[in-house]
């Protein structure tokens, strides 16, 4: 099914739901790598010991983000909580230009855009479910939000490079505050289409008990178990890459800040081709098997991009590379979505995205004692090893627990194909 028609197939609801995400990632994406980092490299003159420190705070208020969304979006729903989103950003946006005369203003501005990118992530790995439960439909609806996700790492690189190339770095948190404030309009006519099964009413506010659901499902249902950690061990080499790769195009490739929104938008063409493919995968596909496989040819991809001092190779590296994230984000949250009650689908991806806010937190304390000994362009090989090597060694230690869920999810694709099949008849 080629992607316009797969976007014809989803529910009225579907589509909006693709609006909302598109106009809220074209923001984010505009200025996370050139808004925080370009500003703390280019504008700044920075190292690696200012951009571990930026991309660490602004990890850890993502995971702090998330932390708090996840269970204030199980209590109230995608509705209200689609408006927190929208201030957060808004906010943080307008913030930063305040904040970002100064270093540790810098720092401030990223922790808040941290923190409301991190409620901001759920609208693409909760609220699927709120629409069906289906695994096909799933499938559909996560492909065509993550390819148009992968359209806003083009276009949201691009756009943020040109401004930050004629105005400034701090200037492109103001498309961020544009992009959100656009996304409002396709959200006024969303409804969820699902309601969980609740023992408490809405209403109340995030707690502890409710975040603590999140890691019992997590730890207790085997196939959340596996994502989780498969994952993470696989998201720990992409560590250094945050605070070293600004300088691996400035002192490797020897290319300028405008690089850094062409590069990336390779990466996203990369995405878009990766998601589409998602869409030709049969359902009976969607397992952690093809998980772990998209995992380690990310971890190859990574070795051509970071192999040579020559921009064009790290532009194909790119691309490849967004070709294997743009194939594994849809499949990841699709099979999460399987996997997990709705009802605590929220702080499930909470603590999801914990693990992998933590796996690339971790190695940013190593990455400049390593960038001493290796360099920067040895640290990014050490860690593209590791990306590639992690999925392998996963794949053979948990076998028989991979071919035992690999059952469980065909059994679900075929349960939810006769479920739909006896819904589209009586419709």
């Amino acid at each position: 099914m080629s992607f316009l028609a797969s976007l014809r197939a989803l529910s009225p609801m579907a589509r909006r739901l693709v609006a909302m995400r598109f106009f809220v990632y074209l923001g984010v994406q505009c200025c996370y790598f050139i808004g925080v980092v370009g500003t703390l490299t280019y504008a700044m003159g920075g190292g690696v010991g200012e951009n571990v420190l930026g991309i660490g705070i602004l990890n850890l208020c993502m995971i702090a983000g998330s932390f708090v969304g996840g269970p204030l979006l199980d209590r109230i729903g995608p509705r209200r909580y689609f408006v927190f989103v929208v201030a957060g950003l808004v906010i943080s946006a307008l913030a930063f230009q305040v904040l970002a005369a100064t270093f540790w203003g810098v720092m401030a501005g990223a922790a808040l855009f941290g923190v409301a990118w991190g409620f901001g992530d759920m609208i693409a790995k909760a609220f699927p479910s709120y629409l069906t439960n289906v695994p096909a439909e799933l499938k559909n609806i996560n492909s065509v939000i993550f390819t148009v996700s992968n359209v806003a790492v083009v276009a949201g690189p691009v756009a943020g490079g040109a401004l930050a190339a004629a105005v400034s770095t701090r200037a492109v948190f103001l498309l961020l505050a544009g992009c959100a404030l656009i996304s409002l309009v396709p959200a006024l006519g969303f409804r969820a289409l699902r309601e969980p099964r609740r023992s408490e009413p809405r209403g109340k506010g995030a707690d502890g008990s409710v975040l603590s659901s999140g890691f019992a499902a997590v730890s207790s249902t085997p196939a959340l178990a596996l994502l989780f950690w498969s994952c993470f061990v696989s998201f720990f080499g992409y560590g250094a890459f945050d605070p070293l790769e600004s300088l691996y195009y400035r002192d490797v490739l020897h290319v300028g800040v405008s690089w850094m929104g062409w590069l990336s938008a390779a990466a996203g063409l990369g995405g878009i081709v990766g998601s589409l493919l998602v869409l030709r995968i049969p359902t009976r596909h969607v397992t952690i098997r093809t998980l772990l496989a998209v995992l380690a040819s990310e971890g190859l991809f990574c070795l051509v991009y970071v192999g040579t001092a020559e921009p064009a190779v790290a532009c194909l590296g790119q691309a490849l590379l967004g070709v294997a994230f743009g194939a594994l984000m849809p499949l990841l949250t699709t099979l999460t979505q399987m996997h997990s009650p709705l009802e605590v689908l929220g702080s499930v991806n909470a603590v999801m995205s914990f693990g992998n806010n933590m796996a690339g937190a971790v190695p940013l304390v190593c990455a400049p004692a390593l960038a001493r000994v290796f360099g920067v362009q040895g640290t990014l090989l050490a860690a593209s090893s590791l990306v590639f090597a992690m999925p392998l060694v996963v794949s053979v230690v948990r076998r028989r627990r991979i071919a035992d869920l690999v059952s469980e999810e065909r059994a679900l694709a075929e349960r939810g194909a006769a479920t739909g099949e006896g819904e589209a008849r009586r419709a």
